[in-house]
């Protein structure tokens, strides 16, 4: 099927209610609610992702701060700044490198599955592999330009311990830049060297590429028509799941989900992602359950403390990432009008190791812990601001142009 060809959002709703099983529909009757009901019910709008994105934003916003005061343990630091992975960092101890260390795991990965979620209702409602693509471009790139030109041309320039014209001739300095198009590049020279977590400018860039490599999958899905037709996605995905987790049985040191003490690999948030998109496209079989929520919590988090069927507990996690979606936080909601999520996302890390920078040498005598406590609300209050600045003047004005693009009705909640 050609993407144009594609059915409007109405149309695969109906086609995946027909593949809805008897005991599902008795159970919404009963009083737990569909997905496809609760998200009937407020406009196509899931009421609580707004807050999920804000609330994971600023857990991963305080674990950065906290590993950037402490410092990063020296090997997982070099495996960061060569392939994008996330350190290992000292001062964890038994309660965060053990009790809460699958609260760790599920901030980028219920990232990943929330944008999973989102995207695949953008992707069907545009119908097309044009201006999916472009709506993609428009949410990323203008701002996460702005971000990277500002490190290197600002941040790096006043940070840096070179003389001015040897940083702006470094080779280091143009390879940033890649940042743009997902070749991610770490550091700039001689900037923040002498950090308790030293020379990163902004690591959360690595997730860059296995972002871009879920919009290249769903691109090839929608050009198939494997989007269009929800029992063939969510068979394709279970099939994977099911190699992902025979591998991972056979050898679980080799096909662990696990990259370090405290993300998942790269393959695997990429599989999170498409367990998103799945929830999305079966949404009327989806009950959403306050029982099943709390069971399905408890369940990951055994499975993750004691690392096994990993691919499972991330099916887990989406459900109970999509559970949380669908609740209200009308407080919230009240409270943070704008979509600061992204511009947290980009702006955290460097404003963290910037006033890691000028504030700790200050507090040397100051323990650690009470550091953290004194830096994280400034880091807090700074990065809100820009991430403020950009949604008004370049993530707004950007998502304007969509219009332009995409025919219909865009819902608040396609914004991912």
């Amino acid at each position: 099927m050609s993407p144009s060809a594609m059915p409007p959002l109405g149309l695969i709703a109906d086609r995946v209610q027909s593949f809805v099983p008897v005991i599902g529909r008795r159970s919404a009757r009963a009083g737990a609610p569909s997905l496809a009901e609760r998200l009937a019910a407020h406009q196509g709008i899931g009421p609580g992702f707004h807050f999920l994105r804000h609330a994971l934003s600023a857990v991963i916003l305080a674990h950065h701060c906290r590993v950037a005061v402490l410092g990063a343990a020296g090997p997982a630091a070099e495996a960061l700044g060569g392939a994008g992975a996330t350190a290992s960092v000292t001062g964890h101890g038994p309660f965060m490198g053990g009790f809460l260390q699958p609260a760790l795991f599920a901030l980028v990965g219920m990232f990943f599955a929330l944008s999973g979620f989102l995207i695949a209702g953008s992707a069907l409602r545009t119908g097309k592999v044009g201006p999916f693509l472009a709506n993609r471009c428009l949410r990323i790139v203008p701002a996460l330009t702005v971000e990277v030109t500002l490190c290197a041309l600002v941040l790096g320039p006043i940070f840096t311990t070179l003389p001015l014209g040897q940083y702006l001739s470094d080779p280091m300095l143009a390879r940033y830049f890649g940042n743009i198009v997902g070749h991610v590049a770490f550091e700039l020279p001689g900037v923040f060297q002498t950090n308790p977590w030293p020379s990163l400018v902004n690591a959360n860039l690595w997730t860059l590429p296995p972002e871009f490599w879920c919009y290249l999958i769903m691109l090839g899905l929608m050009v198939s028509g494997v989007l269009a037709a929800p029992v063939r996605f969510t068979l394709a995905v279970a099939a994977l799941s099911a190699i992902a987790l025979g591998l991972g049985l056979y050898d679980p040191t080799h096909y662990t989900v696990r990259h370090d003490n405290t993300h998942f690999t790269t393959w695997y948030i990429v599989l999170m992602f498409f367990f998103g998109a799945a929830m999305f496209l079966n949404a009327k079989r989806v009950i959403l359950s306050f029982p099943l929520f709390l069971a399905c919590g408890a369940l990951y988090y055994v499975l993750m403390l004691g690392d096994v069927l990993g691919v499972v507990s991330g099916m887990l996690l989406t459900y109970c990432m999509v559970y949380l979606g669908m609740q209200s936080f009308a407080w919230f909601d009240r409270l943070v009008k704008k979509d600061l999520s992204y511009g947290i996302y980009l702006y955290g890390f460097p404003i963290t190791q910037a006033t890691v920078a000028l504030l700790l040498p200050s507090l040397t005598d100051v323990p650690r812990g009470l550091c953290f406590a004194v830096i994280f609300p400034l880091v807090l209050v700074l990065t809100a601001s820009f991430a403020s600045i950009s949604w008004d003047y370049i993530e707004k004005p950007a998502l304007k142009l969509r219009r332009f693009l995409v025919r219909g009705p865009r819902p608040a909640s396609a914004v991912a």
